[in-house]
């Protein structure tokens, strides 16, 4: 072997040598700091067993002085565990015997100086004093600052563990102290759980100074939680009712008067019948002096408007006309509307119904009123606008078109309920309605004004669906310079040359002028050849440039015309007797065959020598003269246009009840309007039947936008609702051209 691997070996032998003296070394401090530990224990151990013990058995002390057993209340000392049953003194026995053998197992794996560090970590050696170096220090610095709430959690929440089970005692100096006192010095006595690290007490801190400091317990958490949580709940149990809770009603004023908004203002309402009516807002400018014979104009301006609350208790007047007995009545200042709600709110809006009626187009009042009744139990809003008629509503006059561009006239009540329905179209929300669900609802002569209105282009968006009861939807087509001319009679008789002087003439005057072949009304009456058949209304080209009939083409028809592409859902009824009358029953005492069968061959049926081919339909008393007449005047036509040309249902109803003058059987004009807003005579059962079904069909329809029961189409309405596959008696008239040549005019 060369000299340089024996030098090696050597070496390698020291090194052994030294690494076993070093582990020999180590393993006697070991053995001599656990002995010293063990021995520290036992001392601790006695001296803390010695005075309790004597404390208790009353035994003599080493100065002779007797010690008498000494009460300890509970809390005042904190026993430590080998004071407790044996029970319980063997098991702290078992684990201190535990931690001892943990402390002698093998550190011949651990690098030099660690037996320092493993002393320090021995539960048994935790009362002696290790002075900490500065790593620790720094160590632990860095983990309190990495702490972002340094909660300081109570002791209970703490694991208890040998480590920390320290023998805890009540100074005996205070025992000592106390020898000679009553038990009442140690009853108040309180040990309180200490903080580890500056040895404040964290939970007898006030809540604003731990928030201060930081320091917090798990009880501030946990309150914070359940606040958060509480405040939760009450911000969600507060939107869920906002949404789902009863709408909010609008206050009101002494208990009686409700205030909703406008556009031009606030306006005070009252609340009567268990409904909130307003009567009389303006809708339009009023049309006087300068205004008269022009189209309505909306309240568009500042100084049209009111800055106080208008109010709204009283029914105003209605516009001029002339009422059935030849009296006259109404103001021209009458651009108004009536509404009627069940409630004034702006969530959960309602349907609206807009009623237009008026038994001719020069005047009637008609059964087309509000219903408080049914506003509150049906949920929908009633409105009435007022608009002109007679020859306020439609003169035409060329002096008149002359006066304003475009140069047109007539047609002036169509512009108002235009006017009427865009002021509904702004303003029905603030009255608790939807101004996306507004059914028209047109009675009559209002019903032929509702038809035309249907055509006019600007008012397609301002309803939703129509309802016709017995409308004159046939007219004659006179264009404007036909009307004009006819009309040139009325220029003649007011002696007027200029629109100036028309609109300085009194309203009492203008109406005189009026000729009475302007109020003809051929509704009760069958037709004739000699009849004169005059419109109102008149092809204006501005505000009406085509008949209503000729724009209700069906869908089909529609799409390949390419005429209509916008169809509102429509409904046309009307009643088996419409023709029947107060005056026209009156006439004769007794209906005999006789005088039924002369009235037929008097019209334009015995001309053709139709009358026995009627009577094969129609009987020989007063009931069927009224239903021919209605059948030739209004159903007919109506059954010829919905089969002809609209895919739109008709209703008619049949003998319901009692009719004008209480006559038993007949379905008057108005049986279905006053069924729909029930004034009708309900007093038998099938009469009460007879509402039931009119009311679930229109209601349901104002409501969903779609009619129950049998499918559209020719429909009778008695007791139910009773499909119709055919009139015989219509295709009679039709095909011998008496309809609807001779329907109704208004």
């Amino acid at each position: 072997m060369s000299t340089t691997e024996i030098n090696k070996i050597e070496f390698e032998d020291e090194k052994t040598l030294d690494k076993k003296e070093i582990e020999a070394e180590e393993k006697e401090v070991m053995l001599k700091a656990e002995k010293e530990a063990v021995d520290d224990f036992a001392e601790l151990r006695a001296e803390a067993e010695g005075p309790v013990k004597a404390a208790l058995s009353g035994d003599v002390t080493e100065q002779g002085r007797e010690v008498k057993p000494k009460y300890i209340p509970i809390g005042a000392i904190k026993m430590p565990g080998f004071f407790t049953k044996s029970s319980e003194k063997s098991k702290d026995e078992e684990e201190i015997q535990k931690e001892t053998d943990i402390c002698k197992t093998d550190e011949t794996s651990k690098p030099k100086g660690h037996h320092l560090k493993f002393l320090h970590s021995c539960p048994l050696t935790k009362f002696m004093h290790h002075p900490k170096n500065e790593n620790d220090e720094h160590k632990e610095q860095q983990k309190t600052k990495r702490s972002i709430f340094n909660i300081r959690y109570p002791n209970f929440f703490k694991k208890s563990s040998p480590s920390t089970a320290e023998a805890t005692l009540a100074s005996m100096e205070t025992l000592d102290d106390k020898m000679d006192t009553s038990n009442d010095g140690l009853e108040n006595v309180k040990l309180e759980p200490m903080d580890p690290e500056d040895g404040k007490v964290a939970t007898k801190l006030p809540l604003k100074e731990r928030i201060r400091q930081k320091k917090f317990i798990i009880d501030d958490i946990v309150v914070c939680i359940v606040a958060l949580l509480v405040a939760m709940s009450v911000i969600i149990g507060s939107l869920i009712g906002a949404c789902v809770g009863p709408p909010v009603e609008r206050p009101l004023r002494l208990g009686r008067y409700i205030t909703a908004s406008t556009g031009c203002g606030p306006v005070e309402g009252i609340l009567d019948e268990g409904v909130y009516k307003f009567y009389s807002i303006p809708y339009a400018v009023p049309p006087i002096k300068e205004k008269r014979f022009t189209y309505a104009q909306p309240l568009n301006n500042l100084s049209l408007c009111w800055n106080e609350t208008y109010q709204c208790h009283v029914p105003g007047p209605l516009c001029v006309q002339f009422l059935e007995n030849g009296t006259i009545t109404g103001e021209e200042d009458c651009l108004t509307l009536d509404i009627m709600t069940p409630h004034v709110r702006y969530d959960s809006p309602l349907p609206v119904v807009v009623l237009i009626g008026a038994n001719t187009l020069a005047g009637g009042i008609s059964p087309a009123q509000p219903s408080a009744l049914y506003a509150r139990t049906e949920e929908v809003i009633f409105v009435r606008p007022n608009f002109r008629l007679g020859p306020f509503g439609f003169l035409s006059l060329n002096i008149l078109s002359k006066s304003k561009y475009p140069h047109t006239s007539g047609n002036y009540a169509l512009s108002d309920l235009l006017a009427a329905l865009r002021w509904i179209h702004l303003n029905i929300n603030h009255f608790g309605g939807d101004p996306e669900m507004v059914t028209l609802l047109g009675h009559r002569a209002g019903a032929t004004l509702t038809a035309a209105l249907t055509t006019v282009t600007g008012a397609h968006k301002l309803y939703t669906r129509v309802w016709l009861s017995s409308p004159s939807v046939i007219f004659p087509g006179e264009v404007l310079e036909q009307s004009q001319k006819n009309n040139e009679q009325f220029r003649q008789m007011s002696k007027c040359n200029d629109a100036d002087c028309l609109r300085r003439v009194s309203k009492e005057e203008l109406l005189a002028l009026t000729p009475d072949t302007w109020f003809g009304n051929n509704f009760e009456t069958l037709p004739r050849t000699d009849e004169i058949q005059r419109s109102w209304l008149v092809l204006d080209g501005e505000m009406l440039r085509i008949h209503a009939y000729e724009s209700w083409l069906d869908q089909k028809t529609a799409k390949q015309s390419g005429k209509v592409k916008v169809f509102k859902p429509m409904v046309f009824t009307t009643t088996l007797h419409s023709g029947h009358s107060v005056t026209l029953k009156n006439k004769h005492v007794k209906w005999t065959p006789e005088i039924v069968e002369k009235i037929i061959n008097d019209s334009v049926i015995g001309e053709k020598n139709l009358t026995a081919a009627v009577f094969t339909h129609f009987n020989k008393t007063y009931e069927g003269l009224v239903e021919l007449i209605s059948s030739v005047r209004t159903l007919c036509p109506l059954v010829s246009l919905a089969r002809l040309r609209l895919s739109v249902p008709l209703y008619v109803v049949r003998g319901a009840g009692r009719g004008a003058g209480g006559s038993p059987g007949l379905a008057d004009v108005n049986a279905d309007v006053k069924a729909i807003l029930g004034t009708f005579d309900s007093e038998m059962p099938e009469q009460r039947r007879f509402m039931a079904v009119i009311q679930h069909l229109f209601y349901h329809y104002v409501g969903h936008g779609k009619l129950s029961g049998p499918e559209p189409g020719l429909v009778a309405i008695g007791q139910d609702l009773l499909p119709q596959p055919s009139l015989p008696a219509c295709d009679l008239l039709i095909r011998e051209d008496i309809v609807p040549r001779y329907a109704h005019v208004d």
